[in-house]
């Protein structure tokens, strides 16, 4: 079944939400909003959030399966401030809401039978989708207003864990070991992107980096969670790893240095 009316309801609110705030008058407002009144704005954007987890805690039917569709939505609405064209915003906002119906989608599957493979496939391209989302979002914030480097490297911490411990649930059943994992991760990526501060580079070529070095480890531990790690590979993991930087790094705009 790859169709659920009520998540497809859902995922058009979604959209409406993306389009409606995409709008020229609704994000110059927002912005002036921002500047002028930033607890007011926060708070308007918790209160999409926690109608984001609402929807997802309804649809999975269980509160440790949220985090990957909470950060999906924040990350695409934090995104959707740095793309200025219109039709790049409109081919992201019909993406993000593709990605949003198949995250939920795959969470009403687990919902129902927890060794569910295929929805569990599906949930993993989706929390890497999420990676990137937070990871490219997260460093923009960080390239464009005066934030400090700790406060993006806990920003960082905090959702890879909360994020890589909701997928870690479904493949292990030991949930102590799995948060211990989870938060291990947490802290290699954290230190990630501190080295990753001193590259000369913009946030989508820092979000891809990091989100490449996170499915690398990511993989790893999934792997031994299901039994299938080998050292043939880790050894692939790796090799894929330099390969997938270098084409990045060698590809990408260097920032320059002022």
């Amino acid at each position: 079944m790859f169709f659920h009316a009520r998540i497809f309801f859902h995922s058009l609110i979604f959209l409406g939400i993306l389009e409606f705030i995409s709008l020229d008058f609704v994000s110059s407002n927002l912005a002036f909003l921002s500047a002028r009144n930033f607890f007011l704005a926060s708070l308007g954007f918790l209160v999409l959030i926690f109608y984001f987890y609402q929807v997802a805690k309804k649809v999975s039917g269980s509160f440790s399966l949220t985090p990957i569709p909470v950060f999906f939505a924040a990350g695409s609405l934090g995104l959707l401030y740095f793309i200025q064209a219109h039709w790049e915003q409109n081919c992201f906002i019909v993406i993000c809401a593709f990605v949003y119906y198949f995250i939920h989608l795959a969470l009403y599957r687990l919902h129902l039978y927890r060794k569910d493979k295929t929805a569990l496939g599906i949930l993993s391209a989706g929390n890497t989708a999420t990676i990137f989302l937070i990871y490219a979002v997260t460093y923009g914030i960080y390239l464009n207003f005066a934030i400090s480097l700790w406060f993006l490297m806990t920003v960082i911490l905090l959702c890879t864990t909360l994020i890589s411990f909701q997928y870690f649930l479904l493949v292990g059943e030991n949930k102590m070991l799995m948060l211990s994992y989870a938060l291990i991760l947490g802290f290699i990526m954290a230190e990630i992107f501190w080295v990753l501060s001193f590259w000369p580079f913009g946030y989508l070529t820092t979000g891809v980096a990091g989100l490449i070095f996170y499915f690398v480890f990511w993989d790893i531990i999934q792997c031994h969670f299901s039994q299938k790690l080998s050292k043939r590979r880790i050894v692939f993991n790796l090799v894929f790893l330099s390969i997938l930087v270098t084409v990045v790094l060698s590809s990408a705009r260097w920032l320059p240095v002022v």
